[in-house]
């Protein structure tokens, strides 16, 4: 993986932004934000996987340029997987949720790739797309695993960990990361075991799509249900990616499950920073994880978490912004209202 973006230096890291007077006003030493909102040219981290995973596979043989990929998205892996599948001369369709927001369906198909909507949630798009391309011979370039299908979402789980290159010698003592079905989560804690094994990893996840802190509870995959009403929509799953699962668990040091208010307290915070702070447009699912870090230092009860997590006055904390905006009007709207 390392060799595969050394050899392309077009392919830019994104930045690390300070936050130093949140971080006062949070109590910590220092705060700062992993800026994947401008992620080679998209708006999200996915680029990453998607693009690594695809010319791998080209360079291996295992797909041709021309042939037909698939997957199913929220909006961001979908956008990712119709670019790299676009700049590697193949077609891309991409399988999403009835409900899923309009402007991210518009972005995919932006990219040239064919939206098909499907009656049901993003893990309803992802068993309608397997059996669509088992009938046509189709290459699935997923983030989520099941059995038999597990290298390519290990493979777009090695492209993440370039985030977190980028950033090797910061030595952050906590790293806040979106949940989801558990593959950037999988990448950062991995990484942090090998590389930083002292940094605590915090998964933030919505309230009602906890799949991940219901799993790491059970002690093995289990599904969510109930309405998905969150505004994070790139994590707005009700299943967890077994084989990602089973990675992270012995890594992450808690699981959080957040109301959508403390998601965008973050989008405000990013948005209208406070003096000396740099600013970030951020969605929802990007602002998550600091939404988890507001939370954890401003409600009374989870209090016993922070104090067992060590993170005081002396902590380096690094918060995942995995994506910039992807619906402008629930930013708007979000970014415009009272703090």
């Amino acid at each position: 993986m390392r060799a595969f973006f050394a050899a392309r230096p077009e392919l830019t890291a994104t930045p690390l932004r300070a936050l130093p007077g949140l971080a006062r006003d949070l109590g910590l030493a220092s705060l700062a934000a992993k800026d994947e909102s401008g992620r080679f040219g998209l708006n999200a981290f996915k680029l990453l996987g998607a693009r690594f995973t695809i010319e791998t596979l080209l360079a291996e043989g295992g797909l041709r340029r021309g042939a037909t990929v698939v997957c199913a998205s929220e909006g961001n892996h979908g956008r990712a997987v119709a670019r790299a599948a676009r700049e590697a001369g193949c077609s891309a369709r991409v399988y999403m949720a009835h409900d899923a927001a309009a402007a991210r369906a518009t972005a995919i198909a932006g990219e040239g790739a064919e939206v098909i909507r499907v009656d049901g949630s993003y893990d309803d798009a992802v068993r309608v797309l397997q059996k669509d391309a088992d009938a046509h011979g189709w290459t699935i370039v997923s983030d989520t695993a099941w059995p038999g299908y597990e290298r390519i979402p290990f493979l777009i789980m090695l492209g993440y960990t370039r985030m977190m290159d980028e950033i090797r010698d910061q030595g952050f003592d906590a790293v806040f990361v979106q949940g989801g079905v558990g593959g950037l989560l999988c990448a950062v804690a991995s990484w942090c075991a090998f590389h930083t094994p002292r940094c605590k990893v915090i998964s933030v996840e919505p309230t009602d799509a906890a799949c991940l802190k219901a799993s790491a509870e059970a002690g093995h995959p289990v599904a969510v249900h109930g309405p998905l009403n969150t505004t994070m929509a790139g994590l707005r799953n009700r299943e967890v990616s077994p084989t990602a699962f089973a990675s992270l668990l012995p890594n992450v040091d808690l699981f959080m499950a957040i109301d959508d208010g403390w998601a965008h307290d973050a989008m405000r915070s990013l948005a209208h920073p406070m003096p000396g702070d740099a600013s970030i447009a951020a969605g929802a699912s990007g602002s998550a994880a600091l939404g988890g870090l507001l939370a954890l230092c401003k409600d009374e009860s989870v209090q016993q978490f922070r104090r067992e997590l060590g993170i005081g006055a002396q902590s380096r904390v690094l918060a995942i912004v995995s994506e910039g905006v992807t619906d402008p009007d629930l930013w708007a709207s979000v970014t415009t209202a009272a703090r």
